[in-house]
C-alpha cells in the first residue's frame, strides 16, 4: 500500500463544514429541549429540600420549647377576637421560638392600608436565607407562611416558592401528629388536597394544601404536579 493511498484515506475520513454545522445544530436543539427541564428539576429538588428542612427544624424547635416552657396549652396565646399586633407576635416569637433557632433575623412588617401603615406581622430569616412569616393571630392558631427566599416573599407563587404551615394551641386531629404541621394536616384524601375548591393545591382559590400534599407524598413532587419550579 502506497503512502499516497494512506494519505488519501486519512483525508476522506474528515467532515465537511456542512456536516459539522448540522451536527452542532442538532446538539443545540437537544440542549435547548433538555437543559430547561434539567434546571427545573434541580430547582424542584432545592425547593423541596428547603421545605422539608423547615418542617423538621420547626418541629424540633417547638419540642425544645415545650421542654423549657411547659405544655403548649399554657403558652401566651391571644384569645379568639383578642388584640394582636407586631409587638405581641414578636414577643411571642422571641419567647417561644427564637432561642432555639440558630442565626435567625427578625424583621417587622408593615402594610399600607387605607392610606395608613399598619402592622403586618413579622418575618424571620433562617440561616439558609429562607423566610418564615407570622401575621397577627388569635383563637389559638398561628398561620406560618414559608418562602424560599426574600424574592419569594415579595413575589409568592403558592406551591412553588411559598408554602403554608400552621401551629395550633390544641391538637386539631388525630391525623395531625404534631401541633406544628403543614396546613391541612387533618386532610388525608389526596383528591381533596389537590382539588378542594378553596384550599386545594391544584385547583383551589388559595392553593394552600401544597405543603401537606408534598408531606403525605413522602416529600416528593407528584407526577401530575401542575407547577414548574
Amino acid at each position: 500500500m502506497s503512502f499516497r493511498f494512506k494519505l488519501n484515506n486519512l483525508t476522506n475520513v474528515g467532515f465537511t463544514l456542512a456536516e459539522v454545522l448540522i451536527t452542532l445544530g442538532i446538539i443545540g436543539i437537544v440542549a435547548a429541549l433538555t437543559i430547561p427541564n434539567l434546571m427545573s428539576k434541580y430547582r424542584e429538588k432545592v425547593a423541596i429540600t428547603k421545605v422539608k428542612k423547615f418542617y423538621t427544624t420547626m418541629s424540633q424547635v417547638h419540642l425544645r420549647s415545650i421542654a423549657d416552657n411547659g405544655e403548649i396549652d399554657g403558652w401566651d396565646w391571644v384569645p379568639y377576637g383578642g388584640e394582636s399586633n407586631n409587638e405581641i407576635v414578636k414577643a411571642w416569637f422571641n419567647k417561644y421560638w427564637a432561642p432555639y433557632l440558630k442565626d435567625v433575623e427578625i424583621i417587622e412588617r408593615k402594610v399600607l392600608k387605607d392610606d395608613e401603615l399598619k402592622d403586618d406581622g413579622i418575618v424571620f430569616k433562617m440561616a439558609d436565607g429562607s423566610i418564615g412569616k407570622m401575621s397577627s393571630f388569635s383563637g389559638g392558631y398561628l398561620h406560618i407562611g414559608y418562602y424560599l427566599n426574600m424574592k419569594a416573599l415579595e413575589e409568592p407563587k403558592s406551591g412553588v416558592n411559598s408554602f403554608l404551615f400552621g401551629f395550633a394551641q390544641k391538637k386539631e386531629s388525630a391525623k395531625c401528629k404534631m401541633r406544628f404541621n403543614t396546613y391541612g394536616c387533618d386532610v388525608s384524601d389526596i383528591d381533596n388536597l389537590k382539588n378542594n375548591s378553596t384550599y386545594g393545591c391544584y385547583s383551589g382559590k388559595m392553593h394552600v394544601y401544597c405543603a401537606h400534599l408534598l408531606q403525605v407524598n413522602n416529600w416528593e413532587v407528584p407526577r401530575d404536579y401542575p407547577y414548574k419550579f
